[in-house]
């Protein structure tokens, strides 16, 4: 009697409907933290850093069965498994794609809603180091009812911006003036012109000079 052949049974694990993406660089001389670095010396810079990364990471936490916690990891010359491991830790990870901050996270968001079907997305950096976890799963909340969730910066940017699927649009980070006092309004403009829900977090501090940096309750150890 010939013998029997049983196809192997591989389960498949669903994608999280929700992802946290947290856009970072390696730590790097030179490569972080320009504006701050400026001010006081690429070496205090990076040491900043570090452990902006390293308390923002901490703080954000891992992923949850239903939110997958990916860290989006901008393009460095020091780039390898060693080095990603030692910054990120064992998150997911995917590299930043695009010219301009903007590119780049429209391609992030375009990817996951229509490649891996994900249903809710939220983005954040690190450059608020003790952003709560609880914050990040309001925000998760609120596009249950809400097409967009902003989170606004005391500088004018954003430290927090976030859609489920069937709203987005790429036009939300294209045009926008990086790095300027107009951040936050012109994006919210454009939500509220396509006549979509938005909520909006509590203000919160991101630092990005020496001036955030000495008024800041967070202290780099």
């Amino acid at each position: 009697m010939a013998a029997q052949y049983t196809r192997p049974v591989f389960e498949t694990v669903p994608p999280a409907p929700k992802r946290l993406l947290v856009f970072a660089r390696l730590p790097e001389r030179g490569g972080v933290k320009t504006r701050l670095a400026a001010e006081i010396g690429d070496d205090r810079a990076l040491a900043v850093y570090s452990a902006m990364l390293r308390d923002a990471l901490a703080s954000i936490g891992e992923s949850k069965d239903d939110t997958e916690v990916e860290v989006m990891w901008a393009p460095a010359e020091g780039a390898d498994g060693d080095a990603l491991s030692r910054a990120f830790g064992q998150r997911s990870l995917a590299m930043q794609t695009g010219d301009t901050l903007g590119d780049r996270l429209s391609m992030a968001f375009s990817e996951r809603f229509f490649f891996h079907r994900t249903d809710r997305i939220v983005a954040v950096g690190v450059d608020d180091p003790t952003i709560p976890r609880p914050l990040i799963d309001t925000a998760f909340a609120l596009l249950e009812s809400c097409d967009w969730v902003v989170g606004p910066a005391r500088d004018g940017g954003y430290y927090l911006i976030g859609c489920r699927g069937p709203a987005f649009e790429n036009e939300a980070f294209q045009d926008v003036a990086w790095g300027t006092s107009s951040v936050f309004s012109s994006t919210v403009a454009k939500i509220r012109a396509w006549q979509r829900n938005l909520a909006v977090l509590p203000m919160r501090s991101d630092i990005d000079t020496a001036a955030d940096l000495e008024t800041s309750e967070w202290r780099p150890e």
